[in-house]
């Protein structure tokens, strides 16, 4: 099968492109820079893509052009931050550009339309998750994009169109490009820079090869409408910080403190508009945590599908010892997991 790929070179989208490639299919991809799929391809150690349609997922001509002659579309394009000087790209990139494909895919009869969704589309709420679990208000600009866009997708499911929803949750694990947000909280920890949390805060975390496993796998023609739930892994924030001390062999203390009191603490978070560097917490990442209170049921991609999920022991640790490789970790803030397993010296970096 031939099908077009959006977000490509991303954390997501080049696991797919690798996982699509894995089972024989004609990938072709949609990217900004021809040097972003170079670059993806040595990351993941892919031969050369077959076609590249250079533009932008918001530019109905470049849409056209990746979409003409597909006979499928995984729509992983998007822009994931939780920084709130990127609100402006999150929203035509994560809402427009995401009705765009798919229009242009139902336009251009291709089936199925994979759109890469997120769990944060559910939040806050307090039962129980799962794929048809209902759309909420949730807060911040990327959650709330991601709300509209699959708010969008699931009114053209209801009218039977083939469209296909992955909602992952954080993601984790090796060949991250951006530095994106479940990294960035493990880098945070491992730093010292995040030592004081919301008692009851939570989040769900998949590998993103499980969730390149979900896509891949649910590329069918002649199913329908469908959606999965991809976050296998729940993790209160204080069995999240107690797995990563073991991991690493680390003693690095935090302070749990009620959720309001953590919420009071994002006060100095609303300045990231006026400084020019990311800071570690941001309210929109504090808001989401204490709004996920419940595991995620993710047997629908199990059963249908074949998924067996990655330990997140597995996944943490491929995450942590990516970090080291690219230099966004130092050895010495990863532990155990910055030393070489042959010698057990640090990792250069």
């Amino acid at each position: 099968m031939r099908v077009a790929v959006t977000g490509g070179t991303g954390f997501i989208g080049g696991h797919a492109v690798a996982a699509l490639v894995a089972a024989g299919h004609e990938v072709q991809l949609l990217a900004r820079e021809r040097t972003r799929v170079a670059a993806m391809e040595q990351r993941l150690g892919l031969g050369p893509i077959g076609k590249v349609i250079e533009g932008d997922v918001r530019s109905p001509l470049a849409v056209e052009q990746l979409l003409d002659g597909c006979e499928a579309v995984v729509h992983a394009g998007s822009v994931y931050s939780l920084d709130v000087r990127d609100d402006r790209a999150i929203r035509e990139t994560n809402v427009a550009g995401t009705e765009l494909v798919v229009e242009t895919g139902l336009r251009l009869g291709l089936d199925p339309i994979v759109h890469v969704s997120s769990i944060v589309a559910l939040l806050p709420t307090d039962r129980p998750l799962g794929p048809d679990s209902p759309i909420q208000e949730p807060p911040g600009a990327y959650a709330r994009s991601k709300a509209a866009s699959e708010r969008m997708v699931r009114e053209r499911q209801a009218a039977g169109a083939p469209l296909v929803s992955v909602m992952p949750g954080l993601v984790g694990g090796s060949g991250d490009p951006y530095l994106g947000e479940t990294n960035r909280l493990i880098v945070a920890y491992l730093r010292g820079q995040l030592r004081v949390l919301p008692r009851e805060g939570a989040l769900s975390l998949v590998d993103a090869r499980d969730v390149a496993a979900v896509i891949a796998s649910a590329l069918e023609p002649g199913r329908g409408p469908r959606r999965y739930t991809a976050a296998p892994h729940f993790l209160p924030v204080d069995q999240l910080a107690r797995t990563l001390n073991r991991l690493t062999g680390r003693r690095l203390r935090a302070v749990f403190v009620p959720n309001w009191l953590a919420r009071a603490g994002t006060q100095p978070a609303r300045l990231q508009r006026f400084v020019p560097f990311r800071l570690p917490l941001s309210v929109e990442s504090v808001e989401l945590s204490v709004g996920w209170r419940h595991p995620v049921d993710c047997s629908r991609a199990e059963t249908e599908l074949g998924i067996d999920w990655r330990p997140v022991e597995e996944t943490l640790t491929e995450s942590i010892r990516s970090l080291v490789g690219t230099g966004a970790l130092s050895p010495k803030a990863a532990g155990a997991l910055g030393r070489s397993p042959e010698t057990g010296t640090e990792r250069a970096v």
